[in-house]
């Protein structure tokens, strides 16, 4: 079972933890998980480094602990906190998606490739799909769009509403130049994902664009600079549009 087990205590470094302490950390990790979910990291920050002082062979304390430090900035402290949770349970397939998110989302995609592989050893693990929308990731950003393209794959035939593995699957296409299957990734990814689309919606209008169609490109980039406006994505947006071409 997955859940924190309650025993009469066993042996750790420095000594043994009570069946008392075990539940204290229990309830404070599962405070410190509410707090991350509250968007307040500071918070979920003294809770869970509590419940790892209590217990420290609770693995979810230290991988909830570990996002809490990449929700506050401090990446350091992360990977060593996410380190700490795997030497405590390697093979948890929970701590190794999270941290090989985390490794792709830092700009080590070629580190967080076997992580992520090893998450998909972990047979308990209820969402391998998500496992392998974040192996496509990884794969695009370490440069091999194919791997990404067949990790994409196979996450959507698992999971055919996971939105990432989606977008995932064109932007590998996309990289391999093969504008036709992406554009129709992108637009089965707005059909089964209207609320989580601006990306599809993006890389729809930029390839018009490139290819000369102003009026398709203006009418996909519309939906990224009307809901987008100020943000990065809405730049991209109106960038395309001014290429030339667009």
């Amino acid at each position: 079972m997955r859940a924190l087990l309650l025993a009469s205590g066993f042996l750790v470094a420095g000594g043994c933890v009570s069946a008392k302490h075990m539940e204290q950390a229990h309830a404070k990790t599962t405070l410190g998980i509410a707090y991350l979910q509250e968007q307040n990291p500071e918070g979920a920050v003294t809770v869970l480094r509590e419940a790892v002082k209590l217990d420290p062979q609770n693995w979810r304390a230290r991988s909830a602990l570990a996002m809490a430090y990449v929700t506050k900035g401090q990446p350091a402290l992360a990977e060593e906190t996410f380190q700490g949770a795997l030497r405590v349970n390697p093979t948890e397939g929970e701590i190794l998606v999270t941290y090989g998110a985390f490794l792709v989302s830092n700009g080590r995609p070629i580190e967080a490739i076997p992580v992520l592989e090893s998450a998909l050893n972990d047979l308990d693990y209820r969402n391998p799909a998500m496992v392998l929308s974040n192996l496509s990731r990884a794969h695009l950003e370490a440069g091999d769009p194919e791997k990404a393209a067949a990790r994409a794959q196979e996450a959507v035939r698992r999971a055919p509403k996971l939105c990432p593995a989606r977008f995932h699957l064109g932007l590998a296409h996309e990289a391999m130049g093969k504008t036709d299957t992406a554009l129709r990734d992108y637009a089965e990814l707005i059909e089964e994902c209207p609320n989580d689309a601006l990306g599809g919606w993006l890389r729809t209008g930029c390839i018009l664009a490139a290819l000369g169609d102003s009026s398709g490109a203006d009418a996909a980039l519309r939906h990224v600079t009307d809901a987008a406006l100020d943000t990065p994505m809405g730049d991209e947006a109106r960038s395309c549009l001014q290429r030339p071409g667009g």
